[in-house]
């Protein structure tokens, strides 16, 4: 039949600009996490803390602080941890920029979306690309020094991204959004 060419096929997904300054980082974390079965998630810890009014159980997410490590008056909702990569994928825009890498968890098959976030400023042309659909997503800053560490090891910066705790933060998870679900009903309760 046809004598066209056989490409695999990318069901519409952006393919990451080489040009695109954060594409490097993604990669080196793409390959990093090929030979390691684990990578290391912060702790998540809340406080919620309402207006003197009363809000929607939508809102309760404008009116919450997060941390990764435990501080006074923060409740505990995630205990640091490991997530057993069964494999990981790099989704970007149809820009080619990175919009996230997705670490997806063995057993579960729940998905963790990993966004990087510059060692320097968004252009403010640019604005951070949507967050891929996740079970879950957490942010990891990268050091001032990582753009040189990039360049002369590597392999070590992928190791500290993937196993270190350091620049981790959650942006969403199930059990933070039960937890602020059930302050949000709370908190209405009182104003009936």
């Amino acid at each position: 039949m046809g004598g066209g060419r056989v490409t695999r096929p990318d069901f519409g997904l952006g393919q990451p600009d080489p040009g695109h300054p954060m594409t490097e980082f993604y990669t080196l974390l793409l390959e990093g996490l090929a030979g390691t079965e684990r990578f290391t998630l912060p702790g998540l810890y809340a406080k919620f803390d309402p207006p003197a009014w009363p809000i929607e159980a939508r809102e309760a997410r404008d009116w919450c602080s997060l941390s990764p490590v435990p501080r006074e008056g923060y409740t505990p909702i995630l205990a640091p941890g490991h997530l057993r990569v069964l494999y990981s994928e790099l989704r970007c825009t149809p820009a080619g920029v990175p919009a996230a890498l997705v670490l997806t968890q063995e057993g579960s098959r729940r998905s963790c979306a990993v966004r990087l976030l510059p060692p320097f400023l968004w252009p403010s042309d640019e604005a951070a690309p949507p967050w891929p659909d996740c079970t879950m997503a957490l942010t990891l800053a990268l050091g001032p020094d990582a753009v040189g560490q990039a360049d002369t090891d590597p392999h070590a910066l992928a190791r500290h991204l993937i196993s270190g705790q350091e620049g981790k933060a959650w942006a969403s998870h199930p059990k933070l959004d039960r937890w602020l679900e059930a302050q949000a009903a709370r908190w209405q309760t009182l104003w009936r």
